[in-house]
């Protein structure tokens, strides 16, 4: 089982060599790009910053970018830089995620951060599907104003679902299915939250109805 699940592990690293001249024109600059978490010399990229970034005046997110590409040579500036999340995964996005109602939101978000971070233009965040189980799919999520709001929109639901203290657990439909923590919870999750108010998950239902 080792010796097959290494050779699983190989494999999937020669694709993806292979696929590295598809990238021509991105220029790798950052890996493990933190922000806002405690500094690991041995894990994090040098250039990370100690303190949380401030999106839109109003919210602090702390997190670490898998990597930051640049297009263009160094030589011309900062430049526009690339965010890429890697996914090991199955790919369950459709051509229109944004957020995936909530359930993919480091693209976004993590373009926002890396924006005031760095003080650079980021022109979209990506998933990647860096594995034979998602395929070696590339989604890209451009940062225009309409997926900026929507990723803004995200926070403000989280914000204000912590401000009235009402942080229900209500799994969508079928998620249970692929949840890690379906030990924890039980599989009569979905038959508890039938027995919530409805009127009380009105703001995690507009959430999931995002891209």
């Amino acid at each position: 089982m080792w010796r097959d699940e290494i050779g699983d592990i190989g494999r999937d690293l020669r694709v993806w060599v292979r696929r590295l001249p598809q990238a021509a024109g991105w220029e790798p600059v950052h890996f493990e790009f933190a922000f806002g978490l405690k500094k690991d010399d041995n894990a994090r990229d040098p250039a990370s910053v100690p303190d949380p970034v401030l999106i839109d005046g109003r919210f602090k997110l702390r997190g670490s970018v898998d990597l930051i590409e640049r297009k263009g040579p160094a030589a011309q500036g900062p430049g526009t830089l690339r965010i890429t999340d890697h996914k090991t995964g199955k790919n369950r996005t459709t051509w229109k995620t944004v957020i995936g109602g909530g359930a993919t939101l480091q693209p976004v978000l993590y373009s926002l951060a890396i924006e005031q971070a760095l003080h650079a233009s980021v022109q979209s965040g990506r998933l990647f599907y860096c594995t034979s189980a998602g395929g070696f799919v590339d989604h890209e999520i451009p940062l225009n104003e309409t997926n900026r709001r929507i990723g803004l929109e995200a926070l403000e639901i989280v914000d204000r679902a912590i401000e009235l203290g009402f942080l229900a657990a209500a799994p969508a439909e079928r998620a249970c299915t692929w949840c890690d923590f379906l030990p924890v919870c039980g599989p009569d999750e979905p038959r508890r939250v039938a027995n919530k108010a409805p009127e009380r998950l009105g703001d995690l239902e507009a959430l999931r109805e995002r891209p």
